[in-house]
């Protein structure tokens, strides 16, 4: 009887023993997993603030060449590719470019003024978003109605253009909602206006913007890369080929034109140069930047684009977005 006894004891004690260790065990296991959480949130939290200090680094660089020159152009500093900061346990990464270079789609918030045939005639921003789109390989009908449905969107008024789609249209869909009828925060609100499919929009992304606040379009013509030739073309309506952009482009100094009266000379566009109202969406400035950066701190990537605004006195920042958008 005793033997059976210390039988169930022992037993017992390993039970107890067996418990004790899978309980420590799981201890353990929540403290690590507790201090790798700890961890991680503080390497966010310092990539966050390494991507901020991205900011002022382009801020700096960005402020030097506005106060060495009065254009802007890819020559100078702000413009570098690949440019790499190192930092404590990490590095921080930046790439700016001119929101000029870009068709801005709030320019698309310009009012309908005269009537041609009793409609409402599209704005210039609105006809050169048009020719934007046929340049990218989109008919001429289909471009037509894109930019009646983005300018409806945007503008203020609930009134539809001819191929235009106010609160009407987007009420009825599956998953209803109302038109903005505001101006955009990012380029990617595009996805939300009717007719724009994936598609479309990513054929489409690289050559737009949104810049906040503003409603104009004027294109620098010092900072438009070769391959984007297709926003030139299009903001003559066409009037001159894609190929022809990219030979305007390929004639410009390296350091750009010191004045726009240069790029009229061009014999491609001279023959565009009357119209005061077209010359005056083109120049060879801008004060509107984009900085995608981007920080590094062992495991964790933090990433930001910011909009700055600014001359070589005051640079700021407009608006931010975090985790980066296509």
């Amino acid at each position: 009887m005793p033997s059976k006894q210390r039988g169930v004891a022992l037993i017992v004690v390993l039970l107890i023993v067996a418990m004790v260790a899978i309980i420590a065990t799981n201890i353990t296991s929540r403290n690590q997993l507790s201090v790798r959480r700890t961890l991680n949130m503080a390497q966010y939290d310092q990539a966050f603030w390494y991507a901020i200090s991205g900011e002022e680094i382009a801020k700096k660089v960005l402020k030097q060449d506005l106060e060495d020159s009065d254009t802007v152009h890819l020559q100078q500093y702000w413009a570098l590719a690949d440019v790499i900061f190192p930092a404590e346990k990490g590095e921080i990464a930046g790439k700016i470019t001119d929101m000029r270079a870009c068709f801005n789609l709030n320019s698309l918030s310009a009012p309908s003024e005269k009537v041609e045939n009793g409609q409402p005639k599209m704005p210039l921003p609105a006809v050169q978003f048009k020719g934007l789109l046929v340049a990218l390989g989109m008919d001429e009908f289909a471009a037509e109605r894109l930019a009646q449905t983005t300018k409806d969107y945007i503008d203020e008024d609930t009134v539809s253009g001819p191929y235009g789609a106010e609160d009407a249209e987007y009420e009825s869909r599956n998953v209803p909602y109302r038109a903005a009828n505001t101006l955009l925060s990012h380029k990617s609100e595009l996805r939300a206006v009717m007719g724009f499919t994936q598609d479309i929009y990513l054929k489409l992304a690289p050559y737009v913007c949104a810049i906040p606040g503003n409603t104009t379009q004027v294109l620098n013509v010092n900072t438009v890369p070769v391959e984007h030739a297709a926003i030139i073309a299009g903001m003559f309506d066409n009037k001159i080929s894609v190929g022809e952009a990219e030979s305007i482009i390929n004639q410009r100094p390296l350091d750009g034109y010191d004045d726009i009266n240069e790029f009229w000379e061009n014999s491609s566009v001279a023959s565009l140069a009357g119209d005061a109202k077209l010359k005056s969406s083109f120049g060879v400035t801008s004060k509107y930047f984009l900085l995608d950066a981007g920080a590094k701190v062992d495991t964790a990537v933090f990433r930001l684009e910011s909009v700055l605004y600014g001359d070589s006195k005051k640079l700021e920042v407009l608006s931010r977005q975090f985790g980066g958008q296509k």
